[in-house]
């Protein structure tokens, strides 16, 4: 029989992973149960759990002294009357701040135990605590009360019973395997945004909040799609979500909350932890093409969100963990942490998306035009539409600034069909003038292109103008592969019969071929600047000029983008490019000057070069 004496513990039945109760065995588990379990093991003490339940009755068994320690609280917690703390250990928050833990003696504790805790818990490493906090794992859930339930009962009502707690359990998995269903993610086979929202209610509690970091790793897909096309951008995500599976703990949730990000909420004893624990995660998930023997990159960066204590909303801290994500990636950094600047940009772009309507109403979206000029005799032939924001508050904003928020936000529709409506009155004002040789090039966003009715609200907006609508280009940056490529072609094929032309924008960026492009209406191609940028090497200058000869072969109209310098318009015009755009030319600018420009410089260009082919 042990010699030791007894000490009664009421513990926090919901404070995981410090501590919490286990149903599946009947007892408390986490970090302060062990931490006690080793106490008592190197101590005069046998420190037990009292009664252990899944309701919370620490304050009524200190009233009535039924137990010599109450666990569980951190300093600011109401405490039980006649109750003296002890600091168990503290941990540094997300944030950077420190948290301690205490256990409260209540009046029935003998005098020695609270000086022999103490001298513990403050020589006590800190490295053991972070230890046991990676190693906590989540509770499980169980039916342990049914069966205590079926002990007393006659042999036949037992049996009764035996036969509905096997109902029950196995209509239980069916709706377990439902809800995985629903959970779960087609593409990696993770858990979604409500698999997460489940589980962030089971592990995170006011007691460990300020543990937890949620990660937002942000995937470029975009570009994978349009390098690689669809399955390869899939097959890219799995390895992704099975390499950040290997940085996830028992103690944290992974899951795949939307087409560009994942989500991994870890528990951190420091930030230095999860620093490291993301460098590595994206250090693997860059070697992709070596470790799977393919010849593109996968670009990621990551955002980190610090849970406070006052933090409710899961939403909120998602969209702050991205939009840090968003803005390291901007800026090619492998991670940033959420803070007071990323902050402030979060609400200048909410005020911007909230303004948006109202811009679009007042018209303070301005067209911006950067001419094409012809590669052989550098006169303008056309220009691209393109749009510039002239807030009324923050004066001239670039496309880098509101278009990413209009993306996101789901309105980028509301711009693309306002700048094809700029474009035709441009396009009309110029037909006014007896101008009707110059051609003008809208580029659209894939959602807007792949929308059902995009067709008939392009025709609805062009209906109000008389310029021949040849002269109108639809610019689609699209992996032909990727989603939506059957809904694209359909749209081609009714544009293309009310006679507006299509090109492909950044041609030549991913693996995108020819024989492709055969299969759907396509006038012409405008060839990547990656191309133009290595037009000056011996093997640029040979893959141009290949895809000149091909397209021209197909009956296309070739356009380079991003000439800057002299040698590289020469280049393009040795290998008969047709139509060339680029600071070497012109920049970008307001509509009224390019109308003067035009009714200034335009000479009357061949139709043959901007005809249908």
């Amino acid at each position: 029989m042990s010699d030791k004496s007894l000490i009664y513990v009421a513990g926090n039945p919901d404070a995981y992973p410090l501590e919490y109760y286990d149903e599946a065995t009947g007892t408390y588990q986490g970090v302060i149960p062990q931490l006690l379990a080793q106490f008592s093991q190197q101590s005069q003490y046998d420190v037990v759990y009292y009664s252990p339940q899944a309701k919370d009755q620490r304050e009524h068994l200190a009233k009535n002294l039924q137990v010599d320690l109450l666990s569980g609280y951190t300093q600011g917690d109401d405490l039980p009357g006649g109750c003296t703390t002890v600091r168990l250990f503290h941990t540094v928050s997300g944030n950077g701040g420190d948290v301690s833990y205490y256990l409260c003696a209540t009046e029935a504790a003998p005098a020695a135990l609270l000086d022999e805790l103490s001298a513990y818990f403050t020589a006590l490493p800190q490295e053991t605590v972070s230890g046991i906090l990676m190693e906590t794992s989540a509770p499980s859930q169980s039916l342990t009360g049914l069966y205590g339930a079926i002990g007393g009962l006659a042999l036949g009502v037992v049996v009764l019973l035996t036969i509905l707690l096997l109902t029950i359990r196995r209509y239980r998995k069916l709706l377990r395997l439902a809800q995985q269903d629903l959970e779960c993610d087609e593409t990696t086979g993770l858990g979604n945004l409500d698999y997460l929202q489940r589980y962030y209610s089971q592990f995170v509690s006011d007691k460990n909040r300020v543990l937890y970091q949620l990660i937002f790793f942000y995937v470029d897909t975009d570009r994978l799609s349009r390098l690689a096309g669809g399955q390869e951008c899939a097959e890219a995500l799995r390895y992704c979500a099975v390499t950040l599976q290997g940085y996830t703990a028992d103690t944290d949730i992974l899951a795949k909350v939307s087409e560009h990000g994942f989500v991994l909420l870890k528990l951190s004893a420091t930030p230095e932890q999860t620093k490291e624990c993301i460098s590595a995660a994206l250090q693997k998930i860059r070697a992709y093409p070596q470790t799977c023997g393919k010849p593109f990159d996968i670009h990621v960066s990551a955002g980190v969100y610090p849970l406070q204590a006052a933090d409710r909303d899961l939403q909120e801290m998602i969209f702050n963990a991205s939009q840090t994500a968003h803005s390291a990636y901007q800026a090619q950094e492998d991670f940033r942490v959420f803070s007071n600047e990323t902050q402030k940009k979060i609400h200048t772009e909410q005020a911007l998306r909230l303004t948006v309507d109202h811009a679009l109403e007042h018209h303070e979206f301005k067209l911006y035009i950067q001419f094409y000029v012809d590669a052989h005799r550098h006169c303008i032939v056309g220009g691209e539409a393109l749009s510039r924001w002239l807030h009324p508050e923050k004066g001239l904003l670039l496309p880098n600034v509101f278009v990413p928020v209009l993306e996101r936000e789901g309105l980028i529709y509301k711009l693309d069909y306002d700048c094809l409506r700029s474009a035709c009155a441009f396009l009309q004002k110029l037909a006014d003038q007896g101008i009707q040789s110059f051609f003008l090039s809208c580029n659209f966003s894939r959602e807007t292109f792949s929308a059902a009715d995009f067709p008939q609200k392009c025709m609805e907006i062009m209906e109000d103008y008389r310029f021949p609508r040849e002269l109108l280009i639809f610019e689609l940056t699209e992996s032909l592969s990727a989603k939506h490529s059957s809904r694209i072609r359909e749209n081609m094929q009714a544009l293309k019969a009310y006679g507006v032309r299509i090109a492909l924008d950044d041609f030549g960026e991913g693996f995108t071929s020819f024989a492709d492009l055969q299969q759907y209406p396509v006038d012409g191609i405008k060839l990547d600047k990656g191309l133009i940028d290595n037009i000056t090497t011996k093997n640029g200058i040979a893959i141009l000029r290949a895809m000149v000869q091909v397209g021209h072969e197909l009956g296309l109209t070739i356009l380079a983008e991003g000439v800057e310098q002299e040698e590289q318009a020469l280049a393009l015009q040795q290998i008969h490019c047709d139509v060339i755009q680029g600071f070497r030319f012109y920049a970008p600018m307001p509509d009224s000057a390019c109308m003067g420009k035009i009714l200034e410089q335009f000479t009357g260009v061949p139709r043959d070069l901007i005809a249908t082919p």
